[in-house]
């Protein structure tokens, strides 16, 4: 019994190993990137902690400073949003899945971009109902947060929820995607601008002093 027991110990330290090596080479760090359209355009920064914390920036393009924040906490699965002009933050519920008119086609391109220093490889989805097509360039850099983050915030943007019809995006991030409609006009853009590797404080996911909880 105790021999049984001793050649299950290794096996055991050998699995704790290999899952915390795992979890060790998620991506953590900073993300930066612009959101564009025909009228604006806007810029985000995703701070990622090896936690399963994200904390999302949405710079304003006119005053070119933090105006919201989500805090996200991908394993408790829940979220906050902060307002930092007015000093307010609120529990954020996460919303209903979006729906999908017709059907998305997803086709695996042939084109190889670098970008950020990331070798990025071409997917194409297209949905003739909803008269779209966005070509994203995908970046494996072990991203595991992304779909699990797009998940949680079910956003309603095309960007967003196209990705999610792309099979086995685990760890890939989309460092461009482009929007169009059938006629191949381009009706909005994501793009990355810069990416850092970096130990992100859990400081950066509380709610700073001063600020008051808003309840509806």
């Amino acid at each position: 019994m105790k021999k049984a027991i001793l050649k299950i110990v290794p096996a055991v330290l050998m699995l704790t190993m290999l899952s915390l090596t795992a979890v060790s080479q998620s991506f953590e760090g900073i993300i930066e990137f612009k959101k564009g359209s025909s009228t604006d355009t806007i810029s985000y920064v995703y701070y990622i902690n090896s936690t399963n914390l994200v904390r999302i920036d949405e710079i304003g393009s006119k005053s070119k400073k933090v105006e919201g924040s989500f805090l996200v906490n991908l394993v408790a699965k829940n979220m906050k949003s902060v307002n930092h002009d007015r000093k307010l933050y609120m529990d954020q519920p996460t919303p209903a899945a979006p729906i999908i008119k017709g059907v998305c086609t997803v086709t695996k391109g042939q084109g190889v971009k670098n970008i950020q220093g990331y070798k990025c490889v071409e997917y194409i989805v297209t949905n003739n109902t909803e008269n779209t097509i966005i070509t994203y360039w995908l970046g494996d850099g072990k991203f595991a947060f992304f779909e699990k983050l797009l998940r949680q915030l079910n956003r309603k943007d095309k960007a967003s929820v196209y990705f999610l019809q792309i099979p086995d995006v685990k760890n890939l991030f989309p460092m461009l995607s482009i929007q169009t409609n059938l006629a191949g006009k381009e009706v909005g853009r994501l793009e990355v601008t810069k990416i850092t590797k970096k130990v992100v404080e859990p400081s950066l996911y509380e709610i700073p002093k001063g600020y008051n909880k808003f309840e509806k």
